[in-house]
């Protein structure tokens, strides 16, 4: 039943992130939780996992990725990892997830006033855009795995089209969930992932859920794509709150 309900959470989680290029992780982490992984390992295997889903998405997408913004997303992204390490351990958890909440939804509530308004740079987001977006995700992916809502939020103004955006994501995922979790080993001590049958079930069907989100992504206009990654950040934020008051 474990390996059926992970595999099915895999999935869905995965499908999702495909489609709109970024949430998988959090969406399957409390998936993870709910199956009785500890809160470290499922931390970890999350990060794996999303590095080994990306890494197709990559491939197929190599044409549209704007090699300089997401290396900028990735050079932020390097001191963002070890703020966010420090607060970590200075701040209470809750208070973190309330603080994170509170700036996702504001992300997500500027998103929604934007609609109406052109992007302010139609050829892409500037290089200091893109590495403030890579320090916030580099924070918060250590404090409260909302690494995702960042660079989502940057390239949902950047003018980007959807293939570029979900190409940029999915870069930017498997080289900055990689120094995440280098980070964590060092720093955090986390357990090393051991490769089991349940694990290499969930990935197999995690990497079947990503490409099935891809095809979805080629039948939706930029238009809807926006609502989508709107209100996933939205509901990120209202998720973060609500478990932090809970």
């Amino acid at each position: 039943m474990v390996l059926i309900l992970g595999a099915l959470g895999a999935f869905a989680c995965y499908t999702v992130g495909g489609l709109v290029g970024f949430a998988s992780s959090l969406l399957y982490l409390p998936v993870l939780l709910v199956l009785g992984v500890p809160l470290s390992q499922a931390v970890a295997l999350n990060l794996v996992m999303a590095v080994l889903t990306r890494l197709p998405s990559v491939v197929v997408l190599r044409d549209h990725l704007d090699l300089r913004r997401t290396t900028a997303m990735l050079a932020g992204s390097v001191p963002g990892i070890a703020a966010g390490l420090v607060v970590a351990r200075l701040v209470p958890a809750g208070v973190l997830e309330v603080g994170a909440g509170l700036v996702v939804l504001a992300s997500g509530l500027h998103l929604v006033r934007g609609r109406r308004r052109p992007a302010t740079t139609p050829s892409g987001a500037g290089t200091r855009a893109a590495l403030v977006a890579g320090g916030c995700s580099g924070v918060l992916g250590v404090t409260t795995s909302l690494n995702g809502i960042p660079p989502a939020v940057l390239l949902a103004r950047s003018g980007a089209t959807v293939k570029a955006r979900l190409a940029d994501l999915s870069a930017f995922f498997v080289v900055g969930n990689c120094l995440t979790l280098a980070a964590l080993a060092v720093v955090a001590d986390v357990p090393v992932v051991e490769p089991s049958s349940e694990t290499a079930a969930w990935l197999l069907v995690g990497m079947v859920g990503n490409a099935v989100g891809l095809r979805l992504a080629e039948l939706i206009d930029q238009r809807r794509f926006d609502d989508l990654t709107i209100g996933l950040v939205l509901l990120s934020g209202t998720a973060s709150l609500v478990g932090a008051v809970t």
